[in-house]
């Protein structure tokens, strides 16, 4: 192993990983679960000697199983009798009533919503989409009330809750390797750089060079993450930062001209405006806001987009943002598209997009991800956690019948 600043990533053409079903200028599907299972595919994978995992389902896999919308353990047993009674029932009976009937904080937001609902209704009719979601709930995954995936994330993240040291290593194997910190094994990818360390020293570690595709997911203020805090402990939270904090990192610094900056960012209107006014500091201009869609195994939006109040939406977004450098020619990035995926259990874990921006970026690129958990091919990963999500637990076989 190596430092990362010593071995810039560049990722090659041979590194992608297929993750799109469908795309067109307005909608996507994307298949976060199959992209994970095509790596393990395409690169040997063993977690424990001579156990070569190629064809065995893990656990990871289990946290997408996803059948059934988020609701409360009493709602869903109501479905899950009234399915019973009449067959037919959906987890939303009254949305027909209130179509029209948008619960929004002003005109900005509902423009939104109907433009998102717009958008998924027309995917929908996709055959596409037809043939990525063909479960069919019954009684009793509505009962189950996707109990299997809250007691598998609640063992990761007991297992997972560690204090990495400082590190700054780059793996260049061609094929999965383990390597152990405090006495934890960790999965690694083939050809990734990663760093644990705070973003305020990212410039220490990166001062050689810099990015063509930087994607950034920063801890906002949330009150979900809070609540879980609350309720379950630190280790099911983490620190949250404002967007004055967020915009003191030197993230210009790491971009080269023309570069792809992609910010997850909060839904919360008033920290949203605060950054658009402040990405003039790093040197970047918004070029389109698009939007992750989640749904369930069969095609469900996880919680109702419309005519229901609901603490979680079923959306996130994402900014696009390119660093401008007159005289150089890029091709229009859509504005208001909508990807749909099933999420991942794991609080916050985003869908990979680079097949999705690969044409809006050079060939090539040097791939960065800010505030990182996890890590890719090809990729420099960089954050507190930035080994979390490789954790061995979830490479471990499934404990799933069939």
């Amino acid at each position: 192993m190596h430092s990362s600043a010593e071995h810039p990533l560049i990722l090659e053409t041979f590194l992608w990983i297929m993750s799109v079903i469908f795309a067109s200028e307005k909608s996507a599907i994307i298949d976060h679960e199959s992209w994970i299972v095509q790596l393990i595919r395409r690169h040997k994978f063993a977690l424990h000697e001579h156990e070569f995992s190629e064809h065995k389902r893990i656990k990871f896999q289990d946290l997408f199983d996803l059948r059934t919308p988020y609701m409360m353990d009493a709602q869903a047993e109501k479905v899950a009798r009234q399915l019973e009674e009449d067959g037919n029932f959906t987890a939303e009976p009254k949305r027909k009533k209130k179509k029209n009937e948008l619960v929004v904080q002003n005109k900005e937001e509902n423009e939104e919503v109907k433009h998102i609902l717009q958008v998924f209704m027309s995917l929908q009719l996709r055959p596409e989409f037809k043939q990525n979601f063909q479960f069919i709930p019954k009684a009793d995954d509505y009962r189950n009330n996707n109990q299997q995936i809250r007691e598998l994330r609640k063992r990761f993240t007991e297992a997972s809750n560690t204090v990495l040291p400082q590190l700054d290593q780059h793996y260049d194997g061609s094929a999965f390797d383990v390597t152990v910190v405090n006495g934890i094994k960790y999965i690694l990818p083939p050809n990734v750089c990663y760093v644990c360390d705070n973003v305020t020293a990212i410039m220490s570690h990166f001062s050689e060079f810099k990015f063509d595709l930087v994607v950034m997911d920063p801890p906002w203020q949330n009150k979900y993450v809070r609540r879980r805090t609350h309720n379950h402990g630190s280790h099911h939270g983490y620190d949250m930062l404002t967007v004055g904090e967020i915009l003191q990192f030197p993230v210009g610094d790491l971009l080269n001209d023309g570069a792809l900056l992609m910010i997850w960012c909060t839904n919360n209107s008033s920290l949203l405006q605060e950054l658009l006014q402040g990405l003039s500091g790093w040197n970047v201009e918004l070029a389109a806001t698009w939007y992750w869609l989640k749904v369930t195994k069969a095609g469900e939006l996880i919680t109702p987009l419309e005519g229901v109040t609901h603490s979680k939406r079923p959306y996130e977004r994402i900014l696009l943002t390119r660093k401008i450098k007159h005289k150089m020619v890029f091709q229009n990035i859509p504005d208001g598209l909508v990807f749909c995926s099933v999420p991942c259990g794991i609080h916050s874990h985003k869908p990979p997009l680079q097949e999705l921006v690969k044409e809006y970026v050079v060939q090539q690129p040097r791939c960065l991800e800010l505030f990182a958990r996890s890590l890719a091919p090809g990729w420099t990963s960089y954050g507190f956690e930035v080994l979390r999500l490789q954790h061995s637990f979830l490479y471990e076989n499934s404990e799933q019948d069939g």
